[in-house]
């Protein structure tokens, strides 16, 4: 597969063609529940913690899954329309070897207590949409994670792990944001990382998002060396929620505030080199 397969490219008929726009397409929505000790799964339990957020639900059962379908919210396929899904998949009846990729326990800078937590877990459920792709990013992400918290909160995993942000999470803290005045939308979605970038006569810093291209949108980075790490952290988060809000609108050439007021700093939408895959868009320091 060529690299540039996964990404879709916008073309302009022109007598001078621009270059072609990359953006990331949608991805499957994919969470995983971690326990100590094996689930219990109850159909009516998730269903009645998911009419506080959802009306209008049905659900089906199978040998290894739980089904719920969103009448409300339709999915135009290619020659059908169909309502939107969410699923619950079952562990099977023996204990799960869990496997959770180091990149989690090396950029979980938000809960000190995530890998004593984690390796504590035998069990999972794995929690994911389908049929939801084609629907507006807000509706389907709010959809999605009304979902996974009914399913938490029936559940009760000790470890919520963010495969999309590679981000293990406190399943409490969880709800607690997703419940409050000020909802935290991102947080089950979305991280950001720190790298040491070495080889030059000043080694320079690299922080990046990983999440954003889930659900369609392009991720950030920023190298620098003159800034603080949590002041250029505060800045990505801030550019996450900006671009969520109102949508994939930065071009190349385009500036976003830096750290300071009235700054400019240019953006390039480009396939960085750190994984995964996926389309940035760098934010050059001033």
């Amino acid at each position: 597969m060529g690299i540039f397969n996964r990404f879709k490219k916008k073309s302009k008929i022109s007598n001078n063609p621009e270059p072609e726009r990359l953006e990331n397409y949608p991805e499957m929505l994919t969470t995983r529940l971690l326990f100590i000790d094996k689930p219990t799964i109850n159909a009516e339990k998730i269903l009645n913690e998911l009419k506080k957020y959802v009306n209008n639900i049905t659900h089906s059962e199978m040998e290894s899954a739980l089904m719920f379908a969103f009448p409300d919210f339709k999915v135009e396929l290619a020659d059908v329309t169909g309502p939107a899904q969410c699923i619950v998949f079952v562990p099977e009846d023996k204990q799960a070897n869990l496997e959770i990729p180091d990149e989690a326990f090396q950029q979980n800078w938000h809960w000190t207590e995530a890998e004593i937590a984690t390796k504590n877990c035998r069990f999972e459920l794995l929690v994911t949409d389908i049929l939801t792709r084609t629907l507006e990013c807000k509706q389907r992400l709010t959809l999605y994670i009304n979902f996974l918290i009914a399913v938490i909160k029936a559940t009760k995993p000790n470890v919520v792990y963010a495969v999309h942000g590679q981000k293990l999470i406190d399943p409490e803290k969880l709800i607690n944001g997703w419940d409050s005045p000020d909802r935290q939308i991102l947080h089950a979605l979305f991280n950001v990382r720190l790298f040491n970038i070495t080889g030059s006569d000043k080694p320079d810093l690299l922080m990046d998002t990983i999440g954003l291209n889930a659900i369609g949108l392009p991720d950030f980075q920023i190298r620098f060396s003159a800034f603080e790490a949590n002041e250029i952290a505060n800045l990505l988060w801030n550019y996450a929620y900006y671009i969520y809000d109102k949508g994939d609108i930065i071009e190349n050439g385009n500036t976003l505030e830096g750290t300071v007021g009235g700054s400019k700093w240019k953006c390039d939408r480009i396939i960085p080199g750190l994984q995964p895959e996926r389309v940035v868009i760098n934010v050059q320091p001033d």
